[in-house]
């Protein structure tokens, strides 16, 4: 900034680096008030005024002139400029920054309607939030646990504090007053020693354990979230850590909200003529799962299979050195990408409503088959240097699937975990070649 003046006039505060602390000024009041030395942090000077706010509050009982105090000495502290002001000159330096409201500070700190208008702290900026996923087995997310997690932080050291820079004397700025014949100039930069902002802190290391409880029934990618966990700053909120819960694979287990899927295999007998299968459970327990002889158990529903992959990937299966010739062609393409080829017969030719389950890929070209697998692999011949692909028939697999409700034995809901939803068993059954005799009586 520049300044004019004339030789030999009073200038307050010009000369060297600029007007020096009021001898006579108290500085220390507003810090008593909130029970703080004069080194504390931000974060302690709001923790400081949070509970002290509770306390003294006129509709807790506590006294209005009190209340009114500290909540004066906590807007000043709370702002980095007014607080710098405070710091040189007390109270007198805060002429022209009128107290606000002390009941529109308290509800932008506390929350709760809107404001008055008038003088309200600022609403402050926070570090940079910490997130970071954690692994959870479907054990754990069916019983609940407690995981203990070790973090590192970076926070205000207590012992040095923030300190006001010496440099500029806690305004952030620099003076330089330069005589320039009748006239006085006074220059104004900022502080290159604390970057503006009239103060300089140090931090250190902090090691901490957090508790995080995996509550039963918690979904994948719930957060658990720890409130102002994160690195401290003199001039913003302490940041959250945050942990994402993962769900592991399970080997038997598979779920879909609060319901559980598992997968087992029965034989035609087992199927016709009733079955009884232990199954152990997430939580230890041994499950005895019975069906009666002549009891229906629900086929699989056509279009719905609740243990398919989220990608839907359509499964190929591929005989090398070999074709169909006597099945007719109703398509052909002059490309071997296999993916090019796979993606025409999943969507392209379907589109035209040619239903394909096979190609044959033959030296530069392929060519598409309307047929089933089974159709394809009963024309199926030896020809070297032509592959099949095949792809299965969805409803024909489905037919030798049937699903077993358990009721209550799924997954506890979330937030309520009494309530369960249910267990599934898919139940795939073989088929064998033949029957033998004793088999062919208790299937009769």
């Amino acid at each position: 900034m520049f300044f004019g003046g004339f030789p030999g006039g009073d200038f307050p505060g010009m000369g060297g680096k600029g007007g020096g602390r009021s001898k006579n000024a108290d500085t220390t009041k507003f810090y008593k008030l909130l029970e703080v030395d004069k080194n504390a942090s931000e974060s302690d000077i709001k923790k400081a005024y949070r509970k002290l706010a509770v306390k003294h509050h006129p509709d807790k009982g506590g006294d209005q002139e009190k209340f009114k105090e500290i909540t004066r000495a906590y807007e000043v502290l709370s702002d980095s400029d007014k607080r710098a002001k405070y710091d040189r000159f007390g109270e007198e330096g805060l002429e022209n920054d009128g107290p606000g409201d002390a009941g529109d500070i308290f509800e932008a700190f506390f929350g709760g309607g809107g404001r008055r208008g008038g003088g309200g702290a600022r609403k402050r900026q926070k570090t940079k939030d910490v997130v970071q996923n954690l692994k959870v087995t479907l054990e754990q997310m069916y019983s609940g646990s407690t995981k203990k997690m070790a973090i590192t932080r970076q926070v205000i050291d207590k012992k040095k504090g923030v300190q006001e820079c010496r440099e500029c004397d806690g305004r952030g700025v620099k003076v330089e007053v330069v005589r320039m014949g009748p006239m006085i100039q006074q220059m104004q930069s900022q502080c290159h020693s604390c970057g503006g902002q009239g103060k300089s802190f140090q931090t250190k290391q902090d090691r901490e354990v957090l508790e995080v409880h995996v509550q039963k029934g918690a979904p994948d990618g719930h957060k658990v979230t720890f409130r102002e966990m994160a690195d401290e700053h003199p001039d913003a909120d302490a940041g959250d850590v945050v942990f994402v819960l993962k769900q592991q694979e399970h080997a038997d287990f598979k779920r879909k909200g609060a319901d559980l899927y598992v997968e087992r295999k029965i034989s035609l007998v087992e199927a016709l003529c009733g079955f009884q299968m232990e199954l152990t459970h997430l939580d230890g327990r041994k499950l005895l799962i019975k069906t009666q002889p002549g009891e229906i158990v629900k086929p699989m529903s056509q279009g719905f299979d609740p243990l398919a992959k989220e990608d839907n990937k359509t499964e190929w299966e591929v005989i090398e050195d070999a074709d169909c010739p006597s099945v007719e062609n109703v398509a052909q393409a002059d490309t071997t990408d296999i993916d090019t080829l796979k993606k025409a017969c999943e969507t392209q030719l379907k589109r035209k409503g040619i239903d394909v389950g096979c190609f044959v890929v033959d030296g530069q070209r392929a060519y598409f088959k309307q047929c089933t697998r089974e159709e394809a692999l009963a024309a199926k011949k030896t020809r070297r240097g032509s592959t099949m692909y095949l792809i299965p028939d969805p409803d024909a697999k489905k037919a030798f699937r049937m699903m077993k409700a358990v009721k209550d034995e799924g997954m506890p809901t979330y937030k309520n975990p009494f309530v369960h939803g249910n267990l599934f068993l898919i139940l795939t059954i073989e088929f064998p070649d033949s029957l033998s005799p004793e088999n062919q009586t208790a299937a009769s």
